[in-house]
């Protein structure tokens, strides 16, 4: 026969046994400093004699609380509010408390009275976007405290308000999509009883209001997934080129149906959501949105419920700005052209993007982090960069990589030294963008400063880009000119190379371009191949891959030295204009260094020298974008 179940010992066991009363064993189990030692000894005694385990039902009725607070959201399926959970069950966990959770499923009518059952079992109260109208909420909160609002106004309670600026948040998004040629968007509208709903729409005015140029359609949506599947047709339908959501359920539902739909996003329409659910970035495509600190907003929410419950409420509202995440979902206008979105410049050209520019601040530090372009395409889709590729990681599309300033590498990987080899040094250094702006419609302008290993500047850049499409003959191909003012603002400058450090014919370093590794031929003035074209001072240098087919004629800028050109074919397929070829090039303090090239690349494969000098003369530019201005030194 099973042995019948122990009944569970009691408090008054306790007391009988160590000869106290029920009282005495209730203060020392709640560690009351008051106790005579002794009695807390004999209860103790007792305690570990009969095993006893204290109800902890018991324990809260004895101490008045029950160290749980509740939080109430309108739709836990949501991960915006999921996030604001774990935020806040992580904050309070580490104080002894939990958290209960009560859904009120987007049902107004049941808000009030769900809080109030939830609050009678708790502790404390987090009411999450409720929909309520703002008379019955304040009602709600005279009876329910204490209590942290999330994501609404309080009126008279500023201590209980925490809150995202969503009227930031929209506007940024209409301000983005407008950058990329969009002046006709739709607001795909939330919930018509949300007060975040309100927010978003009142930025979207405040946007209007300073710029005129921009039509914003307003759409009924929702707040699920489902809303924005079942809102494709209508927004199809109004004539838009892009769609600011009301969440990132809504964008992510808008999405999946386009897709079935077979509509190009961004190419035909550009989407975008708010609050970066973690799905948002793994969406197709991949969700730009304003992101909003869903984990902070919990924690906060019981840092200020902890002190209002030990009657030290704060005394400010607290309001978040989220941050604009561009990704793949928003692109350029069908209409517009030229570069587009000074956050995330990109470049239209005959109705395709041919190339973006990425500030690559997300880049290892031993690859050293620097701007480049990539990927760049012909207009016939071609891509012509490489980044990251597997025979050389810190190669990165076109951009400017010098191996040896001052000792300090800006070309990331290796370093070479005399009599040792190619050894990992840390001494890769970092391009830090300072401004960035368009100028026109066919120009990006960036101020940078280099920054050594410890952080200290060494050099100050401005950096101009122009694309435009030109015709060549019966195709349309279109040409990159880059600018490139080096200043050293900062101290003398000395450059070097692998070569002038003792590796022959390792002189790379300047305006590098990586492509991909093709079947490719090199062409210069000097003739066809590498051997002919590495070290060449030739004007000019051609990758041809009939294959593609595809050419992209480099030219050193009209009215300069050629440099000699490094070129690798067999390797791997880069080049650049080499700047300390095989001599050390010495820059005085406030002196400057000019970089340049410009390419024209073409969707045919030209290997005859005498055609290619002739589209030299017609499109090798003496362009320089105008005077710079450099920033000062930083102590």
């Amino acid at each position: 026969m099973p042995n019948p179940p122990q009944r569970q010992v009691t408090i008054a066991q306790v007391a009988e046994y160590a000869g106290v009363s029920q009282a005495s064993v209730s203060r020392v189990l709640n560690r009351n400093a008051k106790v005579d030692p002794a009695i807390s000894a004999k209860v103790l005694d007792a305690i570990d004699k009969l095993n006893y385990s204290p109800s902890q039902m018991a324990r809260n009725l004895v101490r008045g609380r029950s160290n749980t607070v509740a939080l109430v959201v309108p739709d836990l399926e949501n991960p915006m509010f999921q996030g604001v959970l774990k935020g806040l069950s992580r904050e309070a966990a580490r104080d002894g408390y939990r958290v209960l959770v009560a859904d009120t499923a987007e049902r107004v009518a049941d808000e009030e009275e769900i809080a109030i059952e939830a609050r009678s079992r708790c502790d404390a109260l987090v009411l999450v976007s409720p929909r309520m109208p703002a008379e019955r909420l304040e009602a709600l909160l005279d009876r329910v405290r204490p209590t942290v609002v999330v994501n609404r106004l309080v009126s008279g309670e500023p201590a209980a308000e925490l809150s995202v600026d969503y009227a930031h948040a929209a506007g940024t998004l209409g301000e983005h999509l407008l950058s990329l040629g969009h002046t006709r968007i739709a607001y795909l509208a939330g919930p018509p009883q949300s007060y975040a709903d309100n927010l978003r729409r009142r930025g979207l005015v405040e946007l209007t209001a300073r710029r005129p140029e921009l039509d914003v359609v307003d759409l009924v949506g929702g707040s699920a997934i489902e809303d924005g599947y079942r809102a494709a047709e209508q927004v199809l339908s109004s004539g838009v080129t892009g769609v600011v959501a009301f969440n990132d359920l809504v964008a992510m539902g808008l999405l999946a149906r386009l897709r079935e739909l077979g509509v190009d996003v961004p190419g035909d329409l550009s989407v975008t959501g708010i609050d970066d659910v973690p799905l948002a970035r793994f969406a197709a495509p991949a969700l730009t949105t304003m992101s909003v600190p869903r984990l902070e907003l919990g924690a906060q929410s019981w840092r200020r419920l902890r002190d209002a419950m030990a009657g030290e409420p704060a005394t400010h509202p607290l309001s978040y700005r989220a941050i604009l995440e561009v990704r793949a979902s928003s692109g350029p206008a069908p209409e517009a052209s030229g570069w587009l979105s000074p956050g995330r410049p990109v470049l239209r050209l005959a109705d395709r993007i041919v190339a973006r520019y990425e500030e690559g601040t997300s880049i290892d530090q031993v690859l050293s982090p620097r701007p480049f372009l990539h990927p760049v395409e012909t207009l016939g889709g071609v891509r012509v960069t490489d980044v990251h590729p597997t025979d050389h990681l810190h190669h990165l599309g076109i951009g400017v990589a010098l191996p040896d300033v001052n000792r300090t590498s800006y070309w990331g990987g290796r370093t070479y030294v005399q009599g040792v080899g190619s050894v990992m040094l840390e001494n890769q250094g970092t391009q830090r963008r300072d401004e960035l702006e368009l100028v026109g419609d066919d120009t990006v302008t960036e101020r940078l400063t280099w920054i050594d290993e410890r952080e200290v500047a060494q050099l100050s850049e401005v950096r101009s880009i122009r694309g435009r499409a030109v015709r060549v003959g019966e195709r349309d191909a279109w040409t990159l000119n880059w600018r490139s003012v080096l200043t050293a603002n900062f101290g003398a400058l000395r450059l070097g190379s692998p070569a002038t450090n003792g590796r022959t014919g390792a002189g790379y370093g300047g305006l590098f371009w990586r492509f991909p590794k093709w079947d490719a031929q090199v062409v210069t003035a000097d003739g066809v191949g590498e051997e002919l074209a590495h070290g060449s001072r030739s004007p000019w240098l051609a990758v041809t891959d009939p294959a593609r087919p595809v050419t992209v004629l480099l030219m050193q800028p009209a009215g300069t030295e050629p440099r000699p050109w490094f070129a690798r074919v067999s390797e791997y397929l880069g080049v650049c204009p080499a700047v300390a070829w095989d001599e050390i090039v010495e820059v005085p303090e406030g002196g400057t260094l000019d970089l340049g090239l410009d390419a024209l690349l073409i969707d045919r494969a030209i290997t005859d020298a005498g055609e290619l000098a002739a589209l030299v003369a017609t499109h090798r530019s003496d362009w320089h974008p105008g005077p710079v201005a450099h920033p000062a030194p930083k102590a």
